[in-house]
């Protein structure tokens, strides 16, 4: 099969790192033998589609193993399924939706950090990590969705604890009760909400029934665009000063100074959540700086991904209540220049996508 594999740095030049990172030109399309499933939980999965993201040759498990073959989000078809698998409920995924996923099956998902390799024809992914492919996607679009649609998912549903939007009805947008006993509705804000885990933070949580603030860099460019998702709110990020105290979550995509801001805007007894990466550690260094809050939940996450929840996300594309945004997609014989393309800065909203 043809892959894109990550090729070692020339002898007379140091070895590739996350801190001397490979460059696009490291980028090989080679041809390797097809994995085969050998554990039960296991599926090869022909790939159709898979995405970019921004930076991974800078990733420290890029380097963990030699020619590493990137890639996490992808689309395609079930064509073995390892032989040892029964009907039942597959013990190893511990998700008993997973095991009925048989050869033929159009599926999309994530596979796991620790593995990747879904630049290639054929990835062998565990069943947990896939669904079936929403039915009105494309092989694209559904490459699009798992990784970041998962992680707004995860922030805001299991981390911020908001009803998730299959078991709440969306006409009702309430969920606190005032000293009076009238209903209150839950106040959300998204910042960074045009980007590419906002634009799903914005979706999940509109289909949840809360009162959504998207928050953005310019009113102009993605106000419409982002109504549109369903925020009942856009705004500048300075417009936010006279928002203290004011929501019960917020959810930041975006970090640093936009971060340090929110602990203003959170309520006393709220919920912070960041999915920014260079923020993995902004708890403890806040805390340094005397700008967090006691009372505060705050937090940041990586993504773990589940078949349970990607058939959620499924559902609600099947329902009209989530959508996917392709920027650009590439024939895998280009990765190198998709790969430079999503480094840049590039006018579309969504992923940058390989297809095969």
């Amino acid at each position: 099969m043809q892959a894109i594999r990550v090729h070692p740095a020339p002898p007379s030049e140091p070895a590739y790192s996350p801190t001397n990172p490979a460059p696009p030109s490291a980028l090989h399309l080679d041809t390797i033998a097809i994995p085969k499933p050998t554990e039960h939980g296991q599926l090869l999965v022909r790939i159709k589609a898979t995405t970019i993201i921004r930076d991974m040759l800078t990733w420290p498990e890029t380097y963990e193993r030699a020619f590493p073959v990137l890639g996490h989000d992808f689309s395609g078809i079930v064509t073995e399924v390892f032989s040892g698998a029964s009907n039942s409920s597959d013990s190893s995924s511990g998700d008993p939706g997973s095991s009925a996923l048989k050869p033929s099956d159009e599926v999309f998902g994530m596979a796991h950090a620790d593995r990747g390799s879904t630049w290639a024809e054929y990835a062998l992914v565990t069943a947990n990590e896939v669904a079936l492919k929403p039915r009105g996607m494309g092989w694209e679009e559904a490459a699009a969705l798992p990784l970041s649609a998962q992680t707004a998912y995860e922030a805001l549903f299991e981390h911020a604890g908001i009803p998730a939007p299959s078991i709440i009805s969306t006409s009702t947008k309430t969920r606190q009760d005032d000293a009076d006993g009238a209903a209150q509705q839950l106040q959300v804000l998204v910042t960074g909400a045009a980007g590419g885990v906002g634009i799903y933070l914005v979706q999940l949580a509109a289909s949840a029934g809360v009162h959504v603030v998207a928050a953005t860099s310019s009113n102009e460019r993605n106000e419409s665009f982002l109504r549109g998702l369903g925020a009942d709110e856009v705004v500048e990020y300075g417009q936010l000063e006279n928002d203290v105290d004011r929501f019960d979550v917020i959810v930041d995509a975006v970090g640093g100074d936009v971060l340090t801001q929110c602990w203003k805007y959170v309520k006393g007894s709220g919920t912070l959540v960041t999915v920014d990466s260079a923020s993995f550690d902004f708890v403890a260094e806040h805390r340094r700086r005397g700008i967090s809050r006691e009372g505060v939940k705050a937090l940041f996450f990586i993504v773990e991904g589940s078949g349970p929840v990607l058939r959620s996300l499924a559902d609600l594309v099947d329902r009209g209540r989530l959508k996917s945004f392709v920027a650009e997609s590439f024939p895998i014989a280009r990765a190198k220049e998709a790969y430079e393309y999503a480094n840049g800065r590039y006018s579309g909203r969504g992923k940058i996508l390989l297809t095969l």
